[in-house]
């Protein structure tokens, strides 16, 4: 029971992690470098999907 805690925790801070980097660097590339935010929105969603499937694939992998 431990474990399954541990690993929705772990989900539920890497998905907000994901949404939380991919939210502010859409925000510095859209205000500071002047790129349109359609051109982003696809780049941004791919890494946080990225991100969500590393940390889903190190919590199953491991080991505890």
């Amino acid at each position: 029971m431990k474990g399954i805690i541990h690993l929705a925790v772990t989900f539920a801070f890497g998905v907000s992690s994901a949404a939380v980097a991919a939210y502010a660097l859409a925000h510095v590339a859209h205000y500071n470098l002047a790129i349109p935010s359609t051109t982003l929105r696809e780049q941004a969603l791919t890494c946080a999907v990225l991100m969500i499937g590393l940390v889903t694939i190190e919590c199953l992998s491991s080991k505890e």
